[in-house]
């Protein structure tokens, strides 16, 4: 048996409460390595009365890959606590028990349990029915469409002219996507997610100037509002990309760090290690070294924002309410969401999410 592939925590999508008193659980194993894995679960304090440790539930052999297998149970608490582990036979006959401290003889089972002191109902995750039913498109403004010529960037290029390049434009807007709404929805879509569309310097937009305007090159407020609209008339949903972990070097914030140093109103709202900011630029237009400040990736483009700061959390949380209160949006998705703090994204949660969150990374 490969004991090192065996693997399990008692957290995210290992251990998660899947509906009210109810877990799931997987497990990790080598492919093809195991025979019967079952799962010997119940409340810590009754096990002397229950004696659940001695009722084993046979776990499903469900996803496989070339590497491993994955086994799963559902279980029902009766307190909302829960102690398990996983006995474990391989194809050899062999038979171990796995808990919090690896892998044991089955005798000694009773040391090292995995344990959920408890399952609070307010730490649930709960997605909104409609996100399970919604088919996702996910727009890249500027290369979607170009429904407005007379907005095009300068220097845009023609459509198709070349294979893009990273930093090229080619004048996709609001309007372009507004024209092909029917041809979304003759396939099936039923949610926009659009990258960034807020007043940016670059094509993709996630280096952004400000985040209470549309980029002048997809169009303006009126249009979107209109673009919302049309959307949910269709029965769409539409979702903005959150890029709060950093700003853009173009930004008023951002600029004023650089005229002003350490004297400058915003200095705190960035993770600035000295003053004044520097790098060394690196052989392309993302990458840098010798950064006195954090960023995200390497690119010195995009200073990293301290979403610490409670300025900078108000700021954050009022862009968040804009969109939503003043142009019925339905989603957020948030960008770079585990670089950047619990606290800041608990905060969020609580102000500004009425309908729906979407996390990626």
């Amino acid at each position: 048996m490969n004991t090192a592939a065996i693997y399990h925590r008692p957290d995210s999508e290992f251990a998660y409460l899947y509906q009210a008193g109810v877990m799931h659980l997987r497990l990790r194993t080598a492919h093809a390595d195991i025979a019967k894995v079952s799962l010997l679960a119940g409340d810590p304090y009754l096990m002397d009365s229950e004696k659940w440790d001695q009722k084993p539930v046979a776990m499903h052999r469900g996803l496989s890959t070339d590497l491993y297998d994955f086994w799963t149970a559902e279980v029902t608490t009766t307190h909302n606590r829960l102690a398990y582990g996983f006995q474990i036979t391989g194809v050899d006959g062999t038979q171990i028990f796995y808990g919090d401290q690896g892998c044991y003889p089955v005798a000694q089972a009773k040391k090292s349990y995995f344990k959920m002191p408890y399952l609070h109902e307010i730490d649930r995750f709960k997605a909104p029915e409609w996100v399970k039913q919604t088919v996702w498109y996910q727009i890249f403004p500027e290369r979607f469409a170009n429904g407005d010529p007379s907005n095009d960037p300068e220097g845009s290029l023609p459509w198709s002219a070349q294979s893009p390049k990273a930093q090229d434009f080619y004048g996709g807007d609001l309007q372009g996507v507004l024209d092909h709404l029917d041809d979304l929805v003759d396939l099936g879509i039923n949610g926009l997610y659009f990258c960034p569309i807020f007043k940016a310097h670059s094509n993709h937009k996630y280096d952004t100037i400000d985040y209470l305007e549309i980029d002048p090159s997809f169009g303006d407020k009126a249009l979107f509002r209109k673009l919302v609209a049309e959307c949910h008339q269709r029965g769409i949903k539409v979702m903005l990309d959150a890029v709060f972990n950093h700003l853009g070097d173009q930004s008023p914030q951002w600029q004023d760090v650089l005229q002003k140093g350490a004297a400058s109103q915003y200095a705190d709202w960035f993770h600035i290690h000295e003053f004044p900011v520097s790098y060394q630029a690196g052989r392309n237009f993302e990458d840098a070294t010798d950064l006195t400040y954090e960023v995200f990736a390497t690119t010195p483009h995009m200073p990293k924002l301290n979403t610490a700061n409670p300025e900078v959390q108000d700021y954050l949380l009022k862009v968040a309410r804009y969109w939503i209160e003043e142009f019925d949006i339905d989603a957020w998705r948030l960008d770079v969401a585990n670089e950047v703090d619990h606290h800041f994204w608990k905060n969020f949660a609580k102000s500004a999410t009425p309908r729906s969150l979407i996390f990626t990374f």
